[in-house]
């Protein structure tokens, strides 16, 4: 591959993931004319149109689609290859990509990020939202680390648990709930949100409280525990989300109250999922020593 090609693929990639010219071209620092004439050429290349317009935006054809996971990791598999096997972090210039729900973003993401540029202050951190099942974004180089409830991932890819959690109940700070002791029974007594990117109602919780002969009722389902917190200030629902989440919500100042959840419950481990490839990679080794510091003094 020239060296022509691998820059014609370098821009490709960054055009597939902000699909505009002038985000783009801010990107790579350069004009938005000069982003202009490689998309001719690429189109030219590959006898596709690649981007079309729709309205004020550019969406991907299918070939485009098609293309974009090989053209990803072909300009990651080569960046990997001209980087200096020792690691100056004054000067590294590198885009971290990170798959995280949205309780760990608002618990850790900024602390995570002025970690990173303490040292290596020209770094960027990109978090791209959870999926259902797409573990061969690691695989194929589109994310750095996943980081979440440990699950099984295949067995090449690598796990390292950098925190556990707790379930704690929300709600708004006037809630009838903390007008006498918490037991299981007023516990289940209170309308509840379950936060589920699977869209399930039923979980952990609701095992416990089956062992005891109880269930609780879920009115209302959403994908992020952070959507729930949103919800509680203005009803009388209650929502079970991780300890980490209701601290961040605490340091928004949200109108909520915590209690401990009047069940036992057993602890959710928290782990980031690597591919083998970035083992002995020196930026993704500062990477992941940030993402367990930052996760210890939690």
């Amino acid at each position: 591959m020239s060296a022509a090609d691998l820059k014609l693929l370098s821009v490709l990639d960054i055009l597939l993931e902000e699909r505009s010219v002038t985000r783009s071209a801010e990107r790579l620092g350069v004009s938005a004319p000069s982003v202009s004439r490689v998309l001719a050429r690429l189109r030219q290349v590959t006898g596709d149109p690649l981007l079309v317009r729709a309205g004020r935006d550019l969406v991907p054809t299918a070939r485009a689609l098609e293309l974009h996971d090989d053209v990803h990791r072909v300009v990651e598999d080569a960046a990997a290859l001209l980087r200096p096997a020792t690691l100056d972090l004054a000067t590294l210039e590198r885009r971290f990509a990170v798959r995280a729900n949205d309780g760990f973003v608002g618990a850790f993401a900024s602390r995570l990020l002025a970690r990173l540029r303490a040292e290596a202050p020209m770094v960027e951190l990109r978090f791209a939202p959870e999926g259902e099942s797409d573990d061969d974004a690691l695989r194929e180089g589109r994310i750095d680390l996943d980081i979440g409830a440990l699950r099984e991932m295949g067995p090449e890819v690598r796990i390292q648990t950098v925190f556990r959690d707790h379930f704690v109940g929300m709600a708004r700070a006037d809630h009838p709930i903390f007008d006498a002791p918490i037991t299981p029974e007023r516990f289940c007594q209170y309308d509840q949100i379950s936060a589920s990117r699977r869209g399930r109602a039923l979980g952990p919780v609701d095992k416990v409280l089956a062992d005891l002969g109880m269930k609780r009722r879920v009115v209302l389902i959403v994908p992020f525990p952070k959507t729930a917190l949103a919800a509680l200030p203005d009803s009388d629902l209650i929502a079970p989300v991780p300890n980490h989440v209701r601290r961040s919500a605490e340091a928004m100042g949200a109108r909520l109250r915590a209690f401990d959840l009047p069940l036992t419950l057993e602890p959710v481990v928290i782990g980031q999922a690597w591919h083998p490839r970035f083992d002995k990679d020196a930026g993704h080794q500062f990477l992941r020593q940030a993402v367990r510091e930052v996760c210890a003094r939690s």
